[in-house]
């Protein structure tokens, strides 16, 4: 599909895949753990309830788990894969021109000698000023930024869903599962399948317990057009509900429950209008970039900056990773 870039009139750009880095490398064992979930509630949830007979209610609970399932690996996969977004090379161009003319333009974050758009912040794990910057995830190995953090709202949102159902479909059949475990050893010696089940449904319930108010915390903040990261500080970028939650699903609400790019956020994460009908193109006089002391790299881009346009990022901001 032919897009907009994000010099013609804030459109998103093209669906770009992430950069592979050193960063990106030492997080990479991570998403083990999401397959050994995955495979602690697939043995019970489909094999065992095969195995135990087939009939028309077990095949619709296998079809389910299975869309659920399919449709939370390809969020998290669009999530691990999908650049979160950088200033583009043009634009740096441009503010080193605004620059060179006296103009007011945007400050340099201080690790990547990069002008600095408004809530974009450096990613110590990437290395990267990052567009919208939310945090580095590492059970996605990348950073949660504007043209990504979609994919990991739907990647947590469909989690929850599948978790919930296999915990409520198993629930459901423990005592009969049980009994039927416990006589065979096609999988495992009996006791162990009887395990297996309840470990399935502890970890489900204890995940739920997890991940749900985490999800509800990232819709709260996409609501308000908000990240982990700025948080409140900026509410002049609310823009009501709808419009909040096109800049991070798109504008087509048709798409905003698949997990793939469609037409892209709502904007290019550059320029960001405020509720008082101005744009957010301009310097973002209290945001941060950066990271801590020393001499800020220059610009690469010829335009040399002078020592009030650098920004510092305190350490607290710089990289913000959630926890494992």
């Amino acid at each position: 599909m032919n897009m907009r870039t994000a010099s013609a009139d804030g459109a998103p750009e093209p669906c770009r895949c992430a950069p592979c880095n050193p960063g990106r490398m030492g997080a990479a064992v991570t998403p083990l753990l999401i397959v050994a979930i995955v495979a602690l509630n697939y043995i019970p949830s489909v094999l065992f309830a095969l195995d135990m007979g087939i009939d028309a209610a077990t095949v619709a609970l296998v079809v389910v788990f299975h869309l659920l399932l399919g449709l939370m690996i390809v969020a998290w996969s669009f999530t691990c894969a999908t650049d979160p977004g950088v200033p583009p090379e043009r634009w740096q161009r441009q503010m080193a021109g605004e620059a060179a003319a006296g103009r007011e333009v945007p400050r340099i974050c201080a690790k990547s000698g990069l002008y600095k758009p408004p809530r974009s912040h450096y990613c110590s794990v990437t290395g990267r000023l990052t567009l919208n910057m939310d945090h580095f995830c590492p059970w996605v190995v990348n950073t949660v930024g504007f043209y990504n953090r979609k994919f990991f709202v739907l990647f947590l949102f469909y989690a929850c869903a599948t978790i919930f159902f296999s915990a409520i479909s198993l629930g459901a059949r423990v005592p009969e599962m049980a009994a039927w475990a416990a006589t065979t050893d096609r999988w495992l010696p009996g006791v162990f399948n009887v395990v297996l089940i309840v470990a399935s449904l502890v970890i489900d319930v204890l995940l739920l317990f997890v991940l749900g108010p985490f999800l509800i915390m990232h819709v709260r903040m996409a609501h308000k057009n908000e990240t982990t990261i700025d948080g409140s500080r900026y509410p002049q970028y609310d823009l009501g509900a709808a419009a909040n939650l096109a800049q991070v699903f798109g504008r087509r609400r048709w798409t905003w429950l698949l997990p793939c790019y469609c037409y892209g956020p709502d904007g290019d994460g550059i320029h960001w209008p405020t509720s008082s009908g101005g744009g957010g193109g301009a310097a973002q006089r209290g945001s941060s970039c950066g990271g801590g002391g020393g001499d800020m790299a220059s610009s690469p881009l010829g335009a040399k900056p002078s020592s009030s346009e650098v920004e510092m990022e305190s350490a607290s901001e710089v990289g913000a990773t959630e926890p494992v």
